[in-house]
């Protein structure tokens, strides 16, 4: 391989590691993602575009009111599946929304069934149900009265 292929090749690979997407634009400034973990000998890029399948913005009238408590500058969403290689693993899934580099609101779920034996796109609905969980949470919070960022 040539040497600048070697690099690009490098650079698209560290990017898919560490670099972030953005997600949700059409709401404030949107949220930055990043997306962390394994799911079997899978590449790291499969399973990034399965969680990005999955992602869901805030979209109640709650959770968009609450959202844009911390919507500025835009907030960062690590969500982190790990799934371990072997017949029998459980697999956890968890997401940590942070603002102004605050830890904002958390969750973490364990896999179904169906993500622990399937392909990296079968998660995509337990994401999602995550994600939904947590937009209510938030919602809930300030619902209540208390801050959005603890």
């Amino acid at each position: 391989m040539c040497a600048a292929c070697a690099l690009f090749v490098a650079m698209r690979d560290a990017r898919a590691q560490g670099g972030s997407e953005g997600i949700c634009m059409t709401i404030q400034q949107g949220i930055r993602l990043h997306v962390d973990g394994m799911y079997g000998g899978y590449p790291h890029s499969v399973l990034r575009d399965a969680v990005l399948q999955g992602v869901a913005c805030p979209s109640s009238e709650a959770e968009l009111r609450a959202f844009g408590q911390i919507a500025s500058p835009s907030p960062h969403l690590r969500i982190t599946v790990m799934r371990p290689t072997g017949q029998g693993q459980q697999g956890s899934i968890s997401a940590r929304l942070f603002s102004r580099e605050h830890f904002v609101i958390g969750e973490r779920m364990s896999m179904s069934p169906l993500a622990r034996s399937q392909s990296p796109f079968s998660v995509t609905s337990d994401v999602n149900l995550m994600m939904a969980r947590l937009w209510d949470d938030l919602a809930a919070r300030a619902g209540h009265g208390s801050a959005v960022i603890p």
